[in-house]
């Protein structure tokens, strides 16, 4: 800036530093970070965010957070299902059902298993079965499947 007055050098001076700090700003707000689970290395930590991933659409990514918990602890049947509800999105059903299979296995009371199961069934064509489950899943409790049932029966 051979001739910039001593005001636009300063205002240039300026500028390049508030644009510093607002790049550092948003670079520290792209990580999410629960404030319930303080340990960034947990099993709670990684569950958490193979679930933010998968509600985003990052099915991969999700399976790679998933993995991580499950490493931390292996017997988290929440891990499992959500490697399966991953798969599934993906389209690789006959695994998606196997992880889902295990996370019942583990906790065959958890409604939300098998409304995810049914889930994964309805994705993959496999209507008959799908409605079996889903209805099962209802009569455990599951509202999402009583309301999936419902608006499959309106079509």
């Amino acid at each position: 800036m051979p001739n910039a007055t001593p005001r636009k050098t300063l205002a240039m001076v300026i500028l390049a530093l508030l644009l510093v700090f607002a790049t550092q700003a948003l670079a520290e707000q792209t990580r999410y970070v629960n404030p319930s689970i303080p340990n960034d290395d947990s099993a709670a930590y990684w569950l958490d965010q193979g679930g933010l991933l998968s509600a985003y659409g990052n099915y991969p990514a999700a399976l790679r957070a998933y993995q991580k918990a499950l490493d931390r602890e292996p017997g988290l049947s929440e891990a499992h299902f959500g490697i399966g509800v991953a798969l599934g999105s993906m389209g690789d059903f006959n695994d998606a059902l196997a992880r889902i299979d295990q996370a019942i296995a583990m906790d065959a009371d958890n409604d939300r298993y098998h409304y995810g199961r049914g889930w994964v069934l309805t994705l993959a064509g496999r209507s008959d079965e799908a409605l079996t489950v889903l209805r099962k899943a209802g009569e455990m409790g599951s509202l999402d499947a009583r309301m999936f049932l419902q608006y499959l029966e309106s079509k």
